[in-house]
């Protein structure tokens, strides 16, 4: 089965295949779709997150440039589009070379032999700055110096900080997502609840313990009845462009579920998997940018 969320005004489109909990999505949208509540929303303020993380990837890189060519003859590549740093390979480039610059040991008598004026005058400044038996510095310790340690740092950090962004759960909901604390959930018999990495699913967002959390948290003999385990859901999904993984149950967490006669249940019920993520990652993360900063609503349409 596949199914795709499209989004008002723009028209983009992004397409599912599901991998579990099948005839639970296709009634979801059913059902939305007779309910009118088919237009959900995400309301992190995603559009000024993504934008945040992106002037301080390229404010890192702009900074760490002034000095580092001088230093390396090379620089770390800056994008004039700032949505261009979308682009997963050239963060990989980013942060590959931020990694291999660790390894560079600055020869300071090169630089001050230099013809080039800034990169002399750089050098005589860095002979002042370390003893005379400390001749090739490394690079960290060499920014440092120049009082531009943090900005390189951040060139490796905000890599890490904007590929969270897109591999975190995000939820979207509808406006009505509240009402009447939920409904009921008709496959509670039949669906399937697991910790695999999928891009689609229905998160934990009542209050309340899924079994697992019940096992991992000690309460050994289900003493207590604060459980959870989606005998409701509300109108809303969790979306992310993380990599899809299978993720086994541990042995002893099923051994308890057997001892306890309860259903394996994580915080997820898992749903389906963007087709063509990897090919098309940046144009997915492009599009839930340009969307959540015109607050377009996103709509589930089975194929």
């Amino acid at each position: 089965m596949k199914f795709s969320i499209t989004f008002e005004n723009s028209g983009d489109i992004i397409p599912f295949e599901v991998v579990h909990n099948h005839d639970l999505i296709g009634w979801f949208i059913h059902k939305s779709e007779q309910d009118d509540t088919n237009r959900f929303f995400n309301n992190d303020d995603l559009a000024r997150e993504i934008d945040q993380k992106l002037d301080e990837i390229n404010h890192a890189v702009s900074k760490t440039n002034e000095v580092y060519w001088l230093i390396s003859d090379e620089n770390f590549p800056q994008n004039s589009d700032l949505l261009d740093y979308l682009d997963q390979r050239s963060l990989n480039r980013q942060h590959d070379l931020w990694m291999k610059s660790q390894y560079r040991l600055v020869d300071i008598d090169q630089l001050r032999r230099s013809s080039n004026s800034r990169k002399a005058g750089l050098g005589w400044k860095l002979h002042d700055l370390y003893p005379d038996d400390l001749r090739q510095p490394a690079m960290a310790s060499v920014m440092e110096k120049l009082g531009y340690l943090y900005h390189y740092e951040e060139v490796n950090m905000t890599v890490h900080r904007l590929e969270q962004i897109f591999a975190r759960d995000r939820e979207w909901s509808a406006q009505n997502k509240w009402a009447g604390l939920g409904f009921d959930n008709p496959f509670m018999d039949s669906m399937t609840s697991n910790q695999d990495r999928v891009n689609f699913s229905f998160g934990y967002t009542f209050v309340g313990r899924q079994y697992y959390n019940k096992w991992q948290y000690w309460d050994t003999n289900l003493e207590f009845a604060d459980h959870y385990n989606y005998e409701k859901l509300e109108w809303s999904f969790q979306l992310n462009f993380d990599r899809p993984e299978t993720r086994p149950w541990s042995p002893e967490f099923l051994a308890w579920t057997r001892n306890m006669n309860v259903k394996p249940i994580a915080t997820q019920l898992p749903i389906a998997n963007v087709i063509g993520l990897e090919e098309n990652l940046a144009q997915y993360r492009r599009i839930v940018y340009n969307n959540a900063k015109q607050k377009n609503a996103a709509k589930l349409t089975i194929n």
